[in-house]
C-alpha cells in the first residue's frame, strides 16, 4: 500500500442564513473526520447465537480541526455561533475534491494565540440532519 499526503481542509460559514452563500473562515493545519453508523441489533433465538444485526441506525458526522484564521469577519459568525450554541450551514472543502456540506453543531471551540505565531483555533463540529453534500 502507498503512502500519501494528507489533505488540505478549507472551512466555509454560511454567511447569511439561507443565502446558500459560504464564506471562507480559515484552512485547517490538521484535521479528523468522523463518520459513524449505528447497527440495531435484532438477534433472535433462532440467530444460533450469532448477532443479526441492522444497518439502521444513528448516522453521524463528527470533524475536529485545528487551523488559522484568514478572513475575521466571517469568523465572527464562527465564533458567535459557538458562543450562542447555533446550528448553522458549513461548507468543508478538502484538497482531493471531496466536500462535506450540511449543519453542524459547534461542540467545542477553543482560540490560540501562541506569541509570534498566526492567530488560530481549534474546534469540533457534529452534524445536525443529513448532509447536502457527502463526496
Amino acid at each position: 500500500m502507498s503512502k500519501y499526503l494528507g489533505d488540505a481542509m478549507l472551512l466555509k460559514v454560511e454567511s447569511a442564513p439561507a443565502s446558500g452563500t459560504y464564506a471562507k473562515i480559515g484552512g485547517a493545519s490538521s484535521h479528523t473526520v468522523s463518520i459513524s453508523n449505528e447497527v440495531v441489533d435484532v438477534s433472535d433465538k433462532d440467530s444460533n447465537r450469532f448477532k443479526e444485526l441492522l444497518a439502521a441506525g444513528d448516522r453521524s458526522i463528527a470533524i475536529s480541526m485545528e487551523g488559522f484564521i484568514s478572513d475575521e469577519a466571517n469568523f465572527e459568525i464562527f465564533r458567535i455561533a459557538a458562543r450562542d450554541d447555533v446550528i448553522i450551514n458549513y461548507t468543508l472543502e478538502f484538497g482531493n475534491a471531496k466536500t462535506i456540506v450540511g449543519a453542524f453543531h459547534i461542540d467545542s471551540f477553543e482560540l490560540t494565540g501562541p506569541r509570534n505565531e498566526g492567530q488560530g483555533f481549534s474546534a469540533s463540529l457534529t452534524n445536525s440532519g443529513e448532509p447536502t453534500t457527502l463526496d
